[in-house]
Order: structure tokens, then sequence, then C-alpha cells
């Protein structure tokens, strides 16, 4: 009977594989905690826990020499579909964009080249796409949270979307939004708030910083002031 353990991930060893190569592939087996995922052995020396999709590009079974050019392979090949999955369980819990992706596999310890690779794939694939995410991420900041085109731009910058590609989108989202509407919505539903100050100027220095933290231009807020101070008057 087999008692030997069968390690559930790659080989946490390589170099000590690698200094005993060339070896024959004497057992597969599946791995018990994922079922998509094999170990390879050389009677009882465990060489890799590989991928279904590792398995098949490298038509190993029984019987294959493992080189130490193939097995060299296999690990960078391992490397690139963990670094994948990790990809996609990012993904599927919310768009991202290249950047942010790029930081997340860094942490992990991911090497530059596979980060490159991966990216460049998942780009081909369209699961990554920074324009469509900078468009939708603004259109939501601008039409829900109320967001002017300087804190969109802001949180774009810090998402690592490129400056051409800010530009455009902040037009496309901006276009059709009344910026100054917006300014004396956003300034009138703190009504209350603002006329707790009862010098007009210092009223209108609250008013003008609180808008531009809120990310409106110097001159959309300067429009909207008149109209807000028309209507605090009333």
């Amino acid at each position: 009977m087999n008692n030997r353990t069968i390690p559930e991930g790659v080989t946490k060893e390589p170099d000590l594989v690698q200094d005993k190569l060339p070896l024959i592939i004497t057992d597969i087996k599946i791995q018990k905690k994922n079922k998509n995922r094999y170990s390879l052995f050389n009677e009882d020396l465990f060489l890799a826990g590989i991928s279904e999709k590792t398995l098949a590009d490298f038509s190993l079974k029984k019987g294959v020499e493992l080189t130490p050019f193939l097995f060299k392979q296999i690990l960078q090949s391992e490397e690139i579909e963990t670094a994948k999955s990790i990809c996609l369980r990012y993904l599927g819990r919310r768009d991202h964009t290249s950047h942010e992706i790029r930081q997340k596999l860094s942490k992990k310890g991911v090497k530059d080249l596979v980060i490159d690779q991966l990216i460049g794939e998942l780009h081909q694939k369209q699961y990554l796409n920074d324009a469509e995410f900078a468009l939708k991420y603004s259109m939501e900041k601008a039409n829900i949270y109320l967001w002017g085109p300087k804190k969109i731009e802001a949180a774009l910058y810090q998402k690592g979307i490129n400056q051409v590609t800010i530009q455009k989108t902040i037009k496309k989202v901006t276009y059709h939004l009344p910026q100054k509407q917006i300014c004396v919505d956003l300034a009138l539903k703190r009504k209350k708030h603002f006329l707790r100050e009862i010098d007009p100027e210092k009223r209108k220095q609250k008013i003008y910083r609180f808008l531009s933290a809120r990310g409106f231009r110097g001159s959309d807020i300067l429009d909207s002031l008149p109209i807000i101070t028309a209507e605090l008057d009333v």
C-alpha cells in the first residue's frame, strides 16, 4: 500500500529536484484538495505539483524523462498559471487597471517578466482594458457620487491610468454634465451649514473650499457662487 503524502502545490525546493535531474516520471497522482492539479513523482520523490493545463501542454505522463530544461519550463508555466489564477480572482470581484494588477502580483512575489507576459495576455483577451475601466469608473463617480473632474482625474492617476486616457475620459464624462449647476445643487444641500457663517466673504470661501474638495474646477465654482449666494440670501 502506498502511504506517501501528496503535496498540493509546486515543489517548495526545486533546487533539490534540479540537482537530481534527469529523472523519469514514474507516477502522476491527482491532488486530493484540488482535482485540477497533479503531483509528479519519481518513485517516492515528489518532483512538482502542476495544473491540468501544464500536464497537457507538455504531454507529461509516466515514462517521460524530466530533464533540467523541461523542469525549468514546467516551473515557469506553473508560475504563469498561478499568477493568472490570482488575477482572475481579483477580476472576478471587481474591474482592475493594469497598474493595480501589476502591484498586486508584485506583492505576491511574481516576477516582472511573468507579470508583463500575463498583463499582455489579459489585455488581448479583454480581461483588462484601462480605457473602459476609466470611463466606467468616472461615469459612476460623476453621476452617482457627484465628483468633480479634478477629483476623478486624481483617482484615475492613482490607479495608473495614463494622462492621455484620463483627459479623453474626463472630456467624455463631463461633456453632458452641467458642472456649474452641480456645484449649485451640492452647495444648497448644505445650506444650513453654510448659513452658520454670518460673514458673506468667509461664507464664499467655505463654499469654494467645499466644492474644490469635491474636485470641481475653479472656473466652474466661481461661475456658480453668485447663484449659490443669491439662493442662500433668500
